[in-house]
């Protein structure tokens, strides 16, 4: 307005013969001494000898000095140095300075270098002019201070420039405002952003104008697919018209509307709105603000709870066993079509009743206490309490209780689910079978007598029969002595053929005599608990190695060969006397029924702690009845024929051997005419 104001003199031509002499009076002016005016803070007021010289710019200062010093806004005149000449008191309380500060002051010492250079940039004395340049100013301690400078050009007559006025406008407070304003929309547009609900700002015409990025994610849409879009677009037609029941123009707000939206796949999804309408200072409706909250998770879990709610429901109702609820003073509030039916009530009959109604009376006052236990406890799964009750006809049943307390968020218990196992039919089961229990105890009992009396009887069997045959081998081992001396040399001396074939037959047969009460007397002594082995290590390779020596004979007349093909590093823990008697046996005994020109082959295989020797021939082999006899006492293969080379006791022998020695023994073969295999296991070496 001031500025207008001059201009408007200067067009008139009142300033423009008094410029020139302002101007003049402005270069010498720095030399010369000055005083302080003493009334209101004027606008400098020189020496009278002064102000005469300067009539022209003295006039126009006494004429506007009302306009100086009562305006709101500070005013600064500087000359055509750039110096400041004169202002308002204003000026002076907005940068706390006083006329020694401002005085023939450059203007360039009010602002810092960086602003004073883009202040000159604007170039201002070229261009006359320039309206609410926003900058920085310098307080007297160096403080910034925002303001709005708008400069004017002062010209004279001839339009050289003799000076400048600068309105300078204190903003610093409209700066903090907007400062704040700022954080407050950066907070707002941070929330608005990133906000985990769906916020849309619509217009006065109900057209989409803004939206954060959880609306994009929600509805699937970009920038083309909502600005200046219809909100109803994003609704079905049914929904729209229902929001728009609501009259939220009317009402301003509106919270928390259960509705559906449109996705861009047209996918419908449930969400709960909220409306808000925006007004101006006018109170006029400019838009509004919809909140929208997904709530299409939480329509498909109540649907769940709601089908679980049902299953359970039916469950509840048609489960095999009985269920009753109780509320915390066990007063039954449910109970399911099992409990009525075993119980003979109608549920209408017992709901809103103690549940201790129906327990009998001489277990009553012990399931009132539990009941008050349980809940003082305050667990969720309570032990099993079995309960007598009594049925609506008088009858007893019994039940056995599996309590399940109910607690809600603060601790507080709600209720009490009960399921009730029926076990009366049980319980009188369980006296029949321990009456029964007790009459097999008393038969076991007895039982146990009669057998421990059997099994002394028959260990003393045993002993007797080791005993006897013991002493019958002794006693036919004396006449068999000098038998088996006398017989080879009457052979010798007998010339009669018929006598010589007789005393034949009778040697053979006393020499099977003699084999068959050797080895009665061995297997006695095997069987007996007195017979101790001596176990050592012992190469296994050369225990075999000397047992096949031993039948080279036998070998070479039906020239059968026997392969040993055990490893040499191979310990075993055995008696080695015993170990040969037993090789010896099975090799006879394979080499008794094993073809001329066969082969006997012996191998072993390691594990652990055992090692499994088998020796496998070519022989005549065997069926299933005979493998499963083989080992059994005088037993002989062949039935067939009256075999007096043996006694049918060797593989009895050999398995009470290898018993012995803690392992097991076994044949096996494909059949008979196609061989077989013996295998038994020795202990290794630890």
């Amino acid at each position: 307005m001031i500025i207008r104001q001059l201009r408007e003199e200067e067009a008139l031509g009142i300033i423009k013969t008094n410029s020139m002499v302002s101007y003049k009076e402005s270069e010498s002016i720095e030399n010369r001494d000055y005083e302080k005016t003493t009334t209101n803070n004027a606008p400098i007021n020189h020496s009278k000898k002064s102000q005469e010289k300067n009539n022209g710019l003295g006039n126009v200062k006494t004429r506007y000095q009302t306009i100086f010093e009562n305006y709101s806004v500070a005013i600064t005149l500087a000359d055509n140095k750039e110096r400041i000449v004169s202002w308002n008191s204003y000026a002076e309380e907005m940068l706390n300075k006083n006329e020694k500060d401002l005085y023939l002051a450059p203007v360039s010492s009010l602002y810092s270098s960086e602003e004073w250079q883009r202040i000159r940039s604007e170039n201002v004395r070229q261009k006359g002019i320039k309206y609410r340049m926003e900058t920085k100013m310098l307080r007297k301690d160096k403080e910034p201070l925002d303001v709005e400078l708008s400069l004017c050009i002062l010209k004279s007559i001839d339009g050289k420039i003799v000076g400048s006025v600068g309105i300078i406008k204190d903003i610093s407070k409209l700066k903090i405002a907007e400062r704040k304003l700022k954080e407050s929309e950066n907070k707002y547009r941070t929330i608005f952003d990133n906000s985990a609900v769906a916020i849309t700002v619509s217009d006065e015409n109900e057209r989409i104008v803004s939206w954060n990025n959880f609306a994009e994610i929600l509805l699937e849409m970009n920038k083309e697919d909502l600005f200046m879009k219809p909100v109803k677009s994003l609704y079905p037609e049914e929904d729209w018209a229902k929001i728009r029941s609501e009259n939220i123009r009317q009402k301003g707000m509106k919270h928390c509307i259960e509705t559906r939206m449109v996705k861009k796949n047209n996918e419908t999804i449930s969400v709960c709105l909220s409306l808000s309408v925006i007004k101006n200072y006018k109170d006029k409706i400019i838009g509004s603000i919809g909140v929208i909250q997904d709530n299409s998770k939480q329509k498909k879990m109540e649907t769940y709870l709601k089908k679980s709610e049902k299953k359970f429901r039916q469950l509840y109702e048609n489960a095999p066993i009985p269920y009753h609820t109780l509320n915390p003073n066990g007063i039954i509030t449910n109970v399911n079509k099992k409990w009525c039916q075993i119980l003979g009530y109608l549920a209408n009959e017992v709901i809103g009743k103690s549940i201790f109604n129906f327990i009998n009376n001489t277990d009553k006052e012990s399931a009132k206490s539990s009941f008050i236990k349980k809940i003082n406890d305050g667990e969720s799964y309570t032990e099993l309490s079995e309960r007598e009750f009594l049925t609506k006809s008088g009858e007893k049943r019994i039940f056995l209780m599996h309590d399940f307390q109910y607690f809600d968020n603060t601790g507080n218990l709600e209720f009490i689910q009960t399921t009730m196992e029926d076990i009366t039919e049980r319980t009188k089961n369980d006296e029949k079978l321990k009456e029964s229990y007790d009459i097999i105890r008393c038969v076991n009992k007895d039982l146990e007598r009669k057998v421990k009396e059997r099994t002394n009887e028959i260990e003393n069997l045993l002993k007797q029969k080791d005993e006897f045959i013991n002493q019958l081998g002794h006693d036919l081992k004396t006449p068999l002595t000098p038998l088996v001396s006398l017989l080879p040399i009457m052979e010798n001396t007998e010339d009669d053929p018929k006598s010589k074939e007789m005393l034949e037959v009778f040697h053979r047969n006393v020499d099977y005599m003699k084999n068959l009460v050797t080895k009665t007397i061995e297997l006695a002594r095997l069987n007996s608990s007195n017979t101790v082995f001596d176990y050592k290590d012992i190469n296994l390779r050369d225990v075999i190695e000397n047992c096949i020596k031993d039948q080279l004979i036998i070998c070479d007349n039906k020239n059968i060969k026997i392969n040993n093909e055990v490893e040499k590093t191979i310990i075993v823990k055995a008696d080695r006397l015993r170990l040969g008697e037993l090789f010896n046996n099975i090799f006879n005994n394979s080499l008794k029924y094993t073809p001329i020109e066969g082969t006997i082959i012996v191998n072993t295989t390691n594990d652990e702690d055992f090692v499994t020797v088998s020796i496998k021939d070519s022989g005549i082999g065997m069926n299933e009845e005979q493998l499963g006899k083989i080992f059994n006492e005088f037993y002989k293969a062949d039935k067939s024929r009256h075999d007096f080379r043996s006694s049918g006791l060797g593989l009895s022998i050999c398995r009470r051997i290898v018993e012995k020695h803690g392992g097991k023994i076994w044949a096996e073969s494909p059949g008979l005419g196609k061989g077989s295999t013996f295998y038994l296991t020795l202990l290794k070496k630890h």
